[in-house]
């Protein structure tokens, strides 16, 4: 049953995006004052986590607040990986200083920020040095430093001449620093590190969510809004997101995984929240089913996602939905990688992949110099599968559904088209040259073909037919000619049993 959206009260989840400052980050306060603790005692400290972990929400939400409170002065958050105007991109700028100092600006207003080319040449402990106020409580905090790994394989020049003005400011200006990275990335910082004070040796990994952890992001925020999020509703709700695919004895088994990744958590509760009633007071197990489960929540979210990206870079959306459920999903369920993306390489392509990666749909894994891009969880499986199969259903002609089917089946006779099917098939086609993928462009030749061939068989049949009625015909004739009265044939001779004629 439909429920009223509730509009009288905020949604006290944010959703697919990361928490920013002043809002309440709910499951990570151990986390929060570990990292606090160990950043204050050690200055320098390499935060790292999986990709989903959450972990720019924990330094904007969580560890940024609490240094703000013991008296640190947080500087804006530093990105190495901005890309330069075209027009720049011929001066003599080092792109990963150019990046921090940039970002470091955005605490000014516009009217007072430098330009660009007055940033050029600057290290950062010439612009830690012209900052207003106490420097001895200034704290740095690298946001996504992967991208300093990532950007351009081929720069280490530019990547140690970076790290060297950095390893100076660290220790001439003594800031306090995080370097904030997916774990999958740490260690290519190994030929670097030698290049940093410390060389990077205090560490702390941040996990996904724990169960536990879970139940308290879920329920905490409703609490907040004066709405009691029951604890059934509220382990069930966990139990569906920590669910997962394994391989045992050669099957695919589903089983509970001991993470729940925060994104897919704030995505299910925030649509949650948007179907309650406006004066409901407790959220039960019968709204976890009102919701359509988690399945129906992330499949909602993926189909909006993937609209979006489609409509804002003019991407064939079938084309992006066929690269998920075909590219980035086995025939058994299962996650696997690809190396390219949804549109063969067209223009708008690394956008469409940048803008799925920023929803968290796809994320990407550099490997030796080369890309590989993977769904990004396998608790978006079944979501994807069963959201492309309803958009197919609302959205293509019959031979466009059938057309995977087919080939997904080794291309069976029964399958192909016939009669208006067929006819119909053939119009569509013919008011939209050009909108056909390959395989429906096989599948409709398949079926051409077999209705030749079925013709040409009835043809055969029927002639086959005719030449067995005209020759019963002809037998018949003979017949009745040899028997017909005064036929001369019908009067054998005296010698016919070969007795010889008198003379």
């Amino acid at each position: 049953m439909t429920t009223v959206v509730a509009r009288s009260r905020a949604n006290p989840y944010v959703g697919p995006r990361p928490f920013e400052r002043g809002q309440r980050l709910y499951g990570r306060d151990r986390e929060i004052s570990k990292l606090r603790d160990l950043l204050i005692a050690e200055r320098i400290v390499l935060l790292y986590a999986p990709s989903g972990a959450g972990k720019t929400s924990l330094i904007r939400a969580g560890l940024g607040h609490e240094l703000e409170q013991e008296g640190f002065r947080v500087l804006p958050e530093i990105r190495v990986g901005a890309e330069l105007a075209p027009a720049d991109q011929g001066q003599p700028f080092n792109r990963y200083m150019t990046s921090a100092l940039l970002c470091l600006e955005k605490r000014l207003p516009a009217e007072r920020r430098r330009r660009l080319d007055e940033l050029a040449g600057m290290g950062l402990a010439d612009y830690l040095d012209q900052l207003d106020g106490e420097r001895d409580s200034d704290v740095l905090i690298f946001d996504q430093f992967e991208e300093l790994l990532a950007a351009d394989p081929t720069d280490q020049d530019a990547k140690s001449a970076f790290l060297v003005e950095l390893g100076v400011a660290l220790r001439d200006c003594r800031p306090w620093a995080a370097f904030v990275m997916r774990e999958d990335w740490v260690a290519g910082l190994d030929p670097y590190r030698r290049l940093l004070p410390t060389r990077l040796r205090t560490t702390f990994r941040l996990d996904l969510l724990g169960e536990a952890m879970a139940r308290t992001a879920i329920q905490e925020p409703a609490r907040d809004a004066n709405v009691e999020f029951c604890d059934a509703a509220a382990a069930k709700l966990v139990d569906s997101l920590r669910r997962m695919r394994v391989r045992r004895s050669g099957a695919s088994v589903e089983a509970l995984g001991p993470y729940v990744e925060p994104m897919q958590l704030q995505v299910v509760c925030e649509r949650l929240w948007e179907q309650l009633d406006s004066d409901a007071l407790r959220i039960t197990e019968a709204n976890i089913e009102d919701v359509g489960h988690v399945d129906r929540a992330l499949a909602n979210y993926y189909s909006d996602k993937v609209g979006v990206v489609a409509r804002e870079t003019g991407a064939d959306e079938r084309a992006i939905r066929t690269w998920f459920e075909q590219e980035l999903i086995t025939k058994q369920g299962l996650r696997v990688q690809a190396l390219t993306g949804p549109l063969d390489g067209a223009s708008e392509e690394e956008t469409v992949l940048q803008r799925l990666q920023d929803a968290n749909l796809v994320r990407a894994e550099i490997r030796c110099t080369t890309r590989w891009l993977e769904l990004a969880h396998d608790r978006l499986i079944d979501p994807v599968r069963a959201d492309n199969a309803e958009w197919r259903e609302a959205n293509l002609p019959l031979f466009q559904r059938q057309a995977p089917l087919w080939q997904h089946e080794f291309q069976p006779d029964h399958l192909l088209l016939t009669g208006d099917a067929l006819a119909e098939a053939d119009r569509w086609i013919e008011e939209h040259p050009g909108g056909l993928e390959p395989v429906e462009r096989q599948f409709v030749a398949a079926s051409h073909t077999r209705e030749k061939l079925k013709r040409a068989q009835w043809r055969a049949r029927a002639l086959v037919v005719t030449l067995t009625v005209l020759a019963a015909a002809v037998v018949r004739s003979t017949r009745s000619a040899w028997r017909s009265p005064g036929s001369s044939r019908c009067r054998p001779s005296s010698n016919w049993r070969g007795i010889p004629r008198s003379r």
